[in-house]
């Protein structure tokens, strides 16, 4: 028979490095299992230990990776999306962009244009099970979700607007009874939409489908760190409702949220796969293949996002509130950092192939 001790350093590492590939119960009662074999003596109930440990275990981690560990206001004081890995191929004004970028020719300033992909994902959908005061995250806004406490209070009674485009179910159809029993009816995210990065701060839950409202404080939560940039390029399934009336909905906003678009180039597009369900003067309205400046751009790479994150949702729609959102923060920094690792080899094919 393995002696095998909860309080081994060792056992800790394995059991929060095996959790990640299978579900967390099925390798306690492994380790139950190898602890005692005959059922005799069955050790202590851990399990709520184990996930807790987990927890803490990935938040640590990523204080740590971040360099946010040792801040000198604690870890309290660290900003919204300061965890997150970034896209080093986004423009960053003061990072990677040359000293007269802003000043720059009107034909050259498609070079320093921001690509932005909205879209929803109603796999991650979480059951109305536990909930804030009981089951907080540990992450406060620091990865990928946004700060909960300004985002909630937020979301009050808004009128919901119906599509008057064909196929836009994830609006019409945000009441159905798909969504009874449900927490949050899914996850809206704001995308890089070139290179298939998670924006920090620009994931938050759905509560009636798609609404406008959601959608929107995402989107002006984005553009306050995007708001020296020139040129902003923003793709969504259905832009053709939902651009009509945002700048008059920004009204409804906080002052800081504002954006001052008429000084800006901002156009509003849907992706190439989800253009032909739309009807034909927004097949031509908003179509990346007569927009100068975007190159081959066909922007549904939250798709490819999707497809990493969807076999996650069948644990976290059961987690509490906290937990899914410190898991998926865990999984979309995950799914950034291989993207940071293997952009350069990427590069080099594309080299080879043009």
């Amino acid at each position: 028979m393995i002696d095998f001790h909860w309080s081994s350093p060792v056992l800790r590492q394995v059991c929060l490095t095996f959790s990640l590939i299978h579900p967390a119960l099925e390798f306690y009662h492994t380790v139950v299992r190898l602890t005692d074999n005959t059922g005799i003596h069955t050790p202590k109930d851990r399990y709520e230990s184990l996930l807790r440990m987990m927890r803490e275990w990935h938040f640590l981690k990523q204080i740590k990776w971040s360099g946010q560990g040792h801040h000198p206001g604690t870890i309290a004081a660290t900003q919204p999306g300061a965890c997150a890995v970034m896209c080093p191929a986004c423009p960053h004004p003061g990072k990677n962009l040359p000293d007269d970028w802003a000043s720059v020719p009107p034909e050259s300033k498609f070079l320093y244009a921001l690509f932005l992909a909205i879209d929803a994902n109603f796999r991650l959908a979480r059951r109305n099970v536990s909930s804030d005061a009981i089951n907080p995250g540990l992450n406060h806004g620091y990865a990928f979700f946004m700060e909960e406490t300004a985002y909630k209070s937020f979301l009050n009674s808004h009128e919901r607007t119906r599509s008057t485009c064909s196929s836009h179910n994830a609006v019409n159809l945000a009441d159905t009874k798909a969504s009874r029993g449900l927490a949050a009816t899914g996850t809206g995210t704001i995308d890089c939409a070139r290179h298939n990065f998670k924006r920090p701060n620009l994931v938050g839950d759905l509560q009636k489908g798609e609404r406008y409202v959601n959608m929107d404080y995402m989107f002006f939560s984005s553009m306050q760190s995007a708001s020296t940039l020139q040129v902003i390029n923003i793709s969504y399934d259905i832009t053709c409702q939902w651009s009509k009336n945002l700048w008059t909905r920004m009204s409804t906003f906080p002052q800081q949220y504002h954006l001052d678009h008429n000084t800006k180039t901002i156009t509003f597009l849907v992706p190439k796969f989800h253009l032909p369900a739309h009807v034909l003067s927004c097949q031509t309205m908003y179509s990346f293949n007569f927009i100068k400046g975007v190159g081959r751009t066909d922007s549904e790479v939250p798709e490819h996002g999707w497809a990493d994150i969807n076999p996650v949702a069948t644990s976290t729609h059961e987690m509490g509130p906290g937990s899914r959102h410190d898991t998926l923060d865990d999984h979309f920094n995950d799914w950034n950092w291989k993207k940071v690792c293997l952009m350069g080899l990427e590069l080099e094919d594309q080299q080879y192939v043009n």
